[in-house]
């Protein structure tokens, strides 16, 4: 089982932020990430046909072997108890670790968080915050989302875009920012335009830490020599192999076309 592979979904792109992360800091071990391309943006959806389709995921992941799984989506980390229940492996997600260290690192209190709608609606990162004693500032972004997955070449659009979401948000004198939304980190520098010099907090880094906690915990770290990606998708996989070129700038190990993922989770339907 610590050879085993960690299991990584996100409704597209966004995730590989977190991978990115997780991998750097524990390069030895195997990693399936899956990009649910087919159901991209969740952010928009119904809460419970997010349900059924996170809770796919996870199964999904179960099934091909992996040892425990990050829900490296913060809509779908909405879900996380459900997703805990339909699986018999670990499960963390990212808004924990991600509000735990902007509250440490805010020195004023204000604390923005941009996310998808259904985020936002949700109020999980305000409520946590709030907990702190902090004051929270939700701004929903899932524009940001289709921006990235479908238009990434597009700068100018992509700065205009950012300067209406944020232009509000930038006269609260904020000096820690979340990024809500796993995709969003890949917009930094015209978030910087916008907002300055603040503090900026990627769900990637603390997920990683705390991953790495819980493996040493359940002693499930590798044994493995060198590490591995293996990327899959419900979409189409030249699609996704350009995605990953224009918006991630990595070249991953694209290993399965769009018909493998579609019979596997049909097979789980």
């Amino acid at each position: 089982m610590k050879n085993n592979p960690i299991g990584i979904f996100d409704s597209g792109i966004g995730g590989l932020t977190v991978l990115e992360k997780i991998y750097e800091l524990l390069p030895n071990e195997k990693y399936i990430y899956l990009a649910d391309h087919e159901n991209c943006p969740y952010g928009t959806k119904k809460e419970e046909e997010i349900k059924r389709i996170v809770t796919k995921n996870a199964k999904f992941l179960e099934i091909m072997g992996a040892k425990c799984i990050v829900i490296a989506c913060n809509t779908a980390s909405l879900f996380a108890s459900d997703i805990r229940k339909s699986v018999k492996i670990p499960v963390i997600s990212v808004i924990e670790p991600a509000c735990k260290k902007a509250c440490e690192v805010s020195k004023n209190g204000r604390i923005g968080v941009i996310a998808t709608q259904m985020t936002i609606k949700k109020e999980s990162y305000q409520k946590r915050i709030l907990c702190d004693s902090k004051v929270p500032f939700g701004v929903p972004c899932s524009e940001f989302v289709d921006y990235i997955e479908n238009d990434f070449d597009n700068h100018e659009l992509g700065k205009k875009i950012v300067k209406e979401k944020l232009n509000d948000l930038s006269k609260e004198n904020i000096d820690t920012l979340i990024y809500g939304c796993t995709h969003f980190s890949l917009l930094e520098d015209k978030i910087k335009e916008i907002l300055g010099d603040i503090n900026y907090i990627d769900c990637g880094s603390p997920t990683s830490i705390l991953l790495k906690e819980l493996l040493e915990k359940e002693d499930l770290l590798s044994e493995n020599k060198n590490g591995s990606i293996k990327i899959y998708t419900t979409g189409e996989k030249v699609e996704l192999e350009k995605k990953i070129h224009e918006a991630a700038g990595e070249v991953f190990n694209i290993n399965s076309p769009k018909q493998l993922g579609v019979i596997l989770f049909e097979k789980l339907g």
